[in-house]
């Protein structure tokens, strides 16, 4: 199969009249200076149909076109694996993972993960592209992960989580009943070390922010939206357990319930702005059985 091409397209505004074209590539394209440096090298930006320099200037009224082509291939096998997608163009593709599934192969799982399942659905439905995670979900958490298709929109939407225009947030199960209605933590959080994954909040570690809102008491738990102002591995576990509420199931930061086999924590919504057409891309998908079954018990 051939090497994917990626083409992206701009017309010249007034505004950006008699500037270079890598300027207009940069604050109307969103490039990064890294996929300048491919371009420069590649020479594939044409200005009317014309090849030209990043130097270049442009006027009002040009159409700029700019190819991007992969460089590496792909290193994954593919597994034929059902996917849920939530939603698909060809510029990015919104999965909804089960719990249980690593998002990408590591030293413990080289294979079965929604990566090799991803590089099966591009190879059936005829797209020649390396899978490009924009960001993770714990093997046990269920929800919406996101996947650039080319280098460009990984970097623009990287950007975007940066700067808190993409915005995730969670339904989670907590233990005990909460009695404030919401609240905001800023611990911030660092590994343990001595090999283990897990996190723990330290004023030596990286700064985190969680918001939270309760919706309903359950019992003796609690269903909370929560909301990520940054990503840290395991932040919603680590923060939930900080102020006394582990994750039910959450046998890292909590204990062991029968109520569910894994933490009680679903990556339910996601709001972006695509990196191409500037639309604003909002997705919920509700949680899986064995979450559900935690809010309408049948015994």
């Amino acid at each position: 199969m051939a090497a994917a091409e990626h083409r992206f397209t701009y017309t010249v505004g007034a505004e950006d009249n008699q500037k270079k074209v890598s300027q207009v590539l940069t604050t109307r394209l969103g490039m990064s200076g890294q996929t300048l440096i491919r371009l420069k090298r590649s020479g594939t930006v044409e200005n009317n149909g014309l090849p030209v320099y990043l130097k270049d200037l442009v006027r009002s009224g040009d159409r700029l076109t700019v190819v991007l082509r992969e460089e590496r291939q792909q290193d994954l096998l593919p597994e034929e694996v059902h996917l849920d997608i939530t939603f698909e163009d060809e510029h990015l593709i919104v999965i909804n993972k089960p719990p249980g599934m690593v998002v990408h192969p590591t030293k413990g799982y080289l294979a079965g993960t929604l990566a090799n399942a991803l590089v099966a659905h591009y190879a059936k439905t005829g797209q020649s592209l390396i899978v490009r995670p924009v960001h993770r979900l714990d093997r046990d958490t269920s929800g919406l992960v996101l996947w650039a298709k080319n280098p460009h929109v990984q970097a623009v939407l990287t950007a975007e989580h940066s700067s808190g225009e993409w915005q995730k947030s969670y339904l989670a199960m907590v233990t005990g009943v909460v009695q404030a209605d919401s609240g905001r933590i800023d611990a911030p959080i660092m590994r343990v070390g001595g090999g283990s994954r897990a996190r723990v909040v330290s004023p030596e570690g990286q700064q985190a922010i969680t918001l939270w809102e309760k919706i309903a008491v359950h019992g003796d738990n609690t269903l909370q939206k929560v909301t990520l102002i940054t990503g840290r591995t395991h932040q919603v576990r680590v923060h939930m357990a900080h102020i006394g509420h582990p994750l039910v199931g959450d046998e890292v930061y909590g204990s062991f319930s029968p109520l569910i086999s894994r933490q009680a924590l679903h990556a339910a919504w996601q709001s972006f702005r695509h990196p191409v057409s500037g639309e604003r891309i909002s997705l919920f998908v509700p949680p899986p059985a064995d979450f559900q079954a935690l809010l309408f018990p049948t015994s």
